[in-house]
């Protein structure tokens, strides 16, 4: 009995400290949605993706992640916001389901320069997997049936400004946190901050990109996380970089854009801890289709079209 008391207590500090967390990404440029529901709205796209996760590979019962998204603007005028997005999570015997909903509301604050708002309620479930489990006394009546489950309500919100040439994103989890008494786990929820800037310098010719970006993390009592990339692209559809998360990894990006619709992209990290002598490295995959875009106005393709014709007329001159 006594042995079963201990596995209890693990079981529900594991579930503690997993609550306390947010999903790490190491690509996070390329889930911005994840972290800030102001995102939803601010290009005239509607995009679908779907991604996958497996830390620290090599590691029996290391985490495993996979999400989808959905999210873009009514009839693509990058106003009103919209998404929605799934996620499922897996460390051990416990395990990590959520969904959410959100609404972005975009302004004009200068010519070039935009901010959106955005509200992500969402629910969460959290599973202890007791069939998986191997106990000290099988028949003890404490342990009993397949899955321990309990649940919480999510809500989250967030501020992001943007142009082309920079973005500053502002966002915050789990606001409801203690304050909701009527789950089962609210009460564990703690309060999560997220801060990510960026910028782009591009060439002359603007056919290579250079971004900078820095991802602050925080969340009490663990200590503030931060993560620096440096990015480049190449005509729009090649794209690399490097990636590093302070008392965690390094790691490399790579991708590639294909047909101006579909977008793959594929890190690695390497642990800089302990734990580095027991796995692999951690790998990420995601996938990110355009669904529906604006169609280009006339004077668009006028501009695209004279544009042409002057860098053809510039390459007979040369």
């Amino acid at each position: 009995m006594k042995q079963t008391l201990v596995i209890v207590v693990l079981l529900i500090c594991i579930s503690n400290a997993k609550a306390q967390q947010q999903f790490v990404f190491s690509n996070y440029i390329l889930n911005q949605y994840y972290y800030n529901p102001a995102l939803a709205g601010s290009e005239d796209v509607h995009k679908a993706s779907i991604g996958y996760r497996n830390q620290w590979a090599g590691f029996d019962e290391a985490p495993v992640t996979m999400h989808a998204n959905f999210y873009g603007s009514y009839a693509n005028m990058r106003k009103h916001g919209y998404g929605v997005s799934l996620m499922s999570d897996r460390s051990g015997l416990i395990q990590n389901t959520n969904i959410y909903l959100n609404y972005a509301y975009h302004i004009n604050l200068t010519d070039s320069i935009r901010m959106g708002f955005g509200v992500k309620p969402g629910y969460l479930q959290y599973n202890v997997l007791l069939y998986d489990a191997q106990l000290a006394d099988p028949v003890d009546d404490v342990l009993t049936g397949n899955i321990l489950a309990t649940n919480a309500i999510d809500f989250g919100s967030g501020i992001y400004i943007y142009s082309k040439k920079f973005y500053v994103s502002l966002s915050m989890r789990h606001l409801l946190g203690k304050s909701v008494s009527f789950t089962g786990f609210n009460y564990g929820l703690a309060k999560h901050y997220t801060a990510i800037a960026g910028m782009n310098f591009y060439s002359k010719k603007k056919k290579f990109v250079l971004q900078p970006s820095i991802m602050f993390q925080y969340v009490n009592p663990a200590p503030p996380q931060l993560s620096v990339m440096m990015k480049g692209t190449y005509m729009n559809k090649f794209w690399g970089g490097l990636t590093m998360r302070t008392q965690d990894a390094v790691g490399v990006i790579a991708g590639v854009n294909l047909w101006n619709r579909l977008s793959i992209g594929y890190a690695f990290d390497y642990s800089l801890g302990q734990i580095r002598t027991y796995n692999y490295g951690t790998h990420e995959i995601m996938l990110t289709f355009i669904t529906t875009k604006n169609k280009p106005t006339l004077d668009q393709e006028d501009e695209d079209l004279n544009n042409g014709i002057f860098e053809e007329n510039k390459k007979k001159d040369e």
